[in-house]
């Protein structure tokens, strides 16, 4: 009975060991279907795809407790890594979803995206409308992109520079945003209507939910983030409607 009893716990010990081996393993594995196209992008646009950052795939993000790195699935290896923090997003369930919860902390990511052209497709929940909430934006430039009030603005170097359009729904939604180089940029919820505006900037955006203010102010979103999908260029239509239809499938969003 002791010697059975010892055998238990030594297989036992042995899996644990196992398992912690492989979750320690995990990135270097993760590498190798990525780069064979294991991952087919939202819609299957992957023309021009820049960055994909999705909270669904457990296996794409390491924690302690916090997150500290997060798997890009776009293909082009733009993993972020982010030193320790008492905010830092960590993993959570909203109404069973999983997401990333923000509290105060931004995730930078490894390089400087242009505001334009671009369309980033952002799946989240904030905590509140009346406040302030960066989807992306830049560490050292007041620039990028924020849900404020219940509104979308973008900010050109401290300028609220575009779009002062408010949301049409609450809860879990699939903002997007679609600039265009010299032409009408648009601002759309779970795929419905495009409002257009007109922004222009030669800036870039390098973090994801947080965006400079001046000195040594920064702005954070507070909420939950699912998934950032961003394309380094405009998408057309039918690219848009593809790509809207895939993400609302895959987190119970109605979109048209």
């Amino acid at each position: 009975m002791n010697v059975n009893s010892t055998q238990f716990r030594v297989a036992l010990s042995l899996a644990l060991i196992a398992l912690a081996t492989a979750g320690a393993a995990w990135s270097p594995r993760l590498e190798l279907p990525v780069n064979s196209g294991a991952w087919g992008a939202p819609g299957g646009i992957s023309d021009g795809l820049a960055l994909w950052y999705d909270a669904a795939e457990v296996g794409s993000m390491q924690f302690s407790p916090r997150l500290r790195y997060w798997f890009d699935k776009s293909g082009q290896a733009q993993h972020a890594a982010v030193s320790p923090g008492t905010l830092l997003p960590y993993p959570t369930l909203a109404t069973g979803v999983p997401g990333l919860q923000f509290t105060g902390a931004a995730v930078p990511i490894p390089i400087s995206i242009p505001i334009e052209p671009m369309t980033a497709m952002i799946v989240f929940r904030h905590s509140s409308e009346g406040l302030s909430h960066p989807l992306i934006g830049s560490r050292t430039k007041f620039v990028g992109i924020a849900m404020e009030y219940g509104r979308l603005r973008m900010y050109n170097n401290g300028i609220s520079a575009g779009a002062s359009t408010a949301r049409t729904v609450t809860g879990l939604t699939i903002t997007t945003i679609r600039t265009v180089v010299g032409g009408t940029d648009s601002v759309q919820y779970n795929g419905g209507p495009e409002t257009t505006f007109n922004f222009t900037s030669a800036e870039s955006i390098n973090w994801i939910g947080g965006m400079f203010v001046s000195g040594s102010t920064r702005l954070y979103f507070v909420g939950t983030m699912m998934e950032v999908v961003i394309w380094g260029r405009s998408l057309s239509p039918s690219e848009l409607e593809s790509a809207h239809r895939a993400l609302g499938a895959k987190w119970g969003i109605s979109v048209p």
